[in-house]
């Protein structure tokens, strides 16, 4: 008789069995597919809080390490920001203060680096240090500020973090952060009586790493996880892999000796002259390129065999990759191969991946430190339009660019001949931020008189010429 096949409820299971068991998959018990016989049903996943020691070896240890920490941060701040305004808020001098106050207080090179720290130890400080005549635990009134005077990045083990200082009021928008940030003035840990310097959590802008669950957020004191977490065993697998590769050509050929009477040598213990034949040999070897050995005897060179080894390093490469979010030819300085590889397809979704990082963190720190730009004594008025964008990361070639200048030259010429733009607005759209621009700013009467005569999408209505935002699409297939 068969032998029936029972389910058991998961009640009534015992603890090795729900560990060994797995409702949602597929199982099947004559291969031991999904049962307690697959192997792979012992494999999990786990995490730990990457420790500091663990991130500063793997950036300053490992070239791969380093390099996926830095590139998109250097990537994220090299090519800068084009200001855009209204011409009558005396644009060049607008431009003209906030580029030098930029260089001033390197604000390129602390947003990179705390971005850059961000990601290596997951979480980074940049303090904005700033006269206001306020304690440094009182909170920053931007209205009070008179000089910005420098900027400080912040690893998050330079701080102390109290789990009972955070802030709690879920209508807060920095609810779930800290109040408060205690600097430590000393190298690790304070010693006892060792000074901590109390900083209220508006004087500083926070990086976060990679982002946790609320419940791993909490249990990593109040910080997200570097960008090692996840990353560790993908390093580690590229650089074991290239270590091994320079091992194996080292011992690519293994001379093989075949002597006789080896055995009974070593038995009676004559080792001393076994080794003194086979530097003899070697030494002959080396000295007239000849091999001279006794009748019996043989040598023989063996090669290691690295076939497919190829195929398993593509491997290593390629999950390193995916990890880190970095294009082979970015990360590894290789060029494309392939029929009719280029690699410019996944270098622009590299660009725009990091464009979208901008966004996420840097846009809202660069507000901020523009609003405080513009409190100092002796500043000029903020123009109420000032608005900025993030510039292109890919640079196109001459040729490509003198094309695309070209098609927007003709552009601006038909909505000139309509009388949707003004040469002038045009002009300083284009030429104005001392950058060429493709953004077009209307200057306010301008917009006023749009605004009083739109029609249809917005654009003025002539009933000789039509509407010239209807024709949009004609002028660009025109093209």
């Amino acid at each position: 008789m068969a032998k029936k096949l029972e389910l058991k409820k998961v009640s009534e299971m015992s603890t090795k069995e729900k560990a060994l068991s797995h409702l949602d998959g597929w199982q099947n018990i004559i291969t031991g597919l999904g049962t307690s016989k697959d192997k792979n049903t012992y494999s999990e996943v786990t995490w730990q809080p990457t420790t500091r020691s663990d991130a500063d070896s793997m950036y300053a240890g490992d070239e791969m390490g380093n390099k996926i920490a830095r590139l998109i941060p250097y990537d994220g701040t090299r090519e800068g920001v084009t200001w855009n305004m209204d011409k009558s808020a005396e644009q060049e001098t607008v431009i003209k203060y906030l580029e030098e106050e930029f260089r001033r207080l390197e604000i390129w090179p602390k947003l990179s680096w705390a971005w850059n720290l961000s990601r290596i130890y997951g979480g980074s400080l940049l303090f904005i240090n700033v006269k206001d005549g306020r304690a440094l635990d009182k909170p920053l009134d931007p209205a009070k500020v008179k000089e910005v005077v420098s900027l400080y990045v912040i690893d998050r083990y330079e701080v102390d973090i109290m789990s009972t200082e955070i802030i709690s009021d879920i209508s807060s928008p920095d609810f779930g952060v800290p109040e408060y940030y205690y600097y430590n003035t000393s190298e690790g840990p304070i010693a006892e009586g060792g000074e901590r310097i109390k900083i209220h959590h508006s004087r500083l802008i926070r990086f976060d790493g990679v982002h946790l669950p609320t419940r791993l957020y909490k249990r990593n004191n109040y910080w997200h996880d570097s960008i090692y977490g996840y990353l560790a065993h993908a390093i580690r697998n590229y650089a074991t892999t290239h270590d091994s590769i320079s091992t194996i050509i080292s011992d690519f050929n293994q001379p093989v000796y075949r002597i006789e009477g080896l055995s009974e040598a070593l038995a009676q213990d004559q080792d001393d002259l076994v080794f003194k034949k086979l530097q003899t040999v070697d030494l002959l070897r080396s000295t007239t390129r000849a091999i001279v050995l006794d009748k019996e005897d043989e040598f023989q060179n063996v090669s290691t065999n690295v076939a497919g080894g190829k195929d398993l390093i593509d491997l290593t490469v390629q999950r390193l990759v995916a990890g880190s979010d970095i294009p082979h030819t970015r990360l590894l300085g290789n060029s494309p191969s392939g029929l009719g590889a280029t690699g410019l397809s996944e270098t622009l979704n590299y660009y725009d991946s990091v464009k979208s990082m901008q966004e996420v963190h840097l846009r809202g720190p660069i507000e901020l430190l523009v609003e405080l730009l513009f409190e100092q004594t002796g500043a000029g008025e903020k123009p109420q339009d000032l608005t900025f964008e993030f510039n292109p990361l890919f640079q196109q070639d001459e040729e490509s660019t003198a094309k695309s200048r070209e098609k927007q030259a003709l552009i601006d010429e038909k909505y000139i001949n309509m009388g949707v733009y003004d040469p002038d607005e045009v002009a300083n759209s284009r030429f104005g931020t001392g950058r060429y621009s493709y953004e077009t700013v209307l200057e306010e009467g301008r917009k006023r008189e749009l605004r009083t005569a739109e029609t249809g999408k917005g654009a003025v209505s002539d009933p000789e010429k039509g509407n010239p935002a209807d024709k949009e699409d004609d002028i660009l297939d025109g093209l």
